[in-house]
């Protein structure tokens, strides 16, 4: 009997392109902030993060954006402390999108630059 043999790519590998838009730790953090690939050279690429900041980092430290309607998250209050959330939904832009607080209710509009995921 033949086996074939499964090949398993990390989620990484598929988040890798000048133009793809990914999670990515800030300053070796353990929570990911979305961001674009801005360059790419080799296995080093640069993040341009939606909150405007810029960072090198290997590739492979990178995962997919995959933000979607009931991903949860944390975004950064008024008061500047992160409270965790819940994406009601995002708009054709990707970037705006309406979230749920978990700690009193409140539904905000707001957008990627202002929140994270671990």
């Amino acid at each position: 009997m033949i086996m074939a043999a499964a090949c398993i790519v990390p989620a990484s590998a598929m988040a890798q392109e000048v133009g793809d838009w990914v999670l990515s730790p800030w300053r070796g953090s353990s929570v990911f902030y979305p961001g674009v690939v801005e360059s790419r050279s080799g296995s080093v690429i640069t993040v341009r993060f939606d909150d405007g900041d810029v960072e090198t980092r290997q590739a492979d430290t990178v995962v997919p954006f995959d933000w979607q309607a009931g991903s949860r998250i944390s975004c950064a209050w008024s008061d500047g402390k992160w409270y965790k959330a819940t994406i009601r939904s995002i708009a054709a832009d990707g970037y705006t999108m309406q979230i749920r607080y978990d700690d009193d209710g409140t539904v905000e509009n707001t957008n990627t630059g202002r929140c994270r995921t671990r």
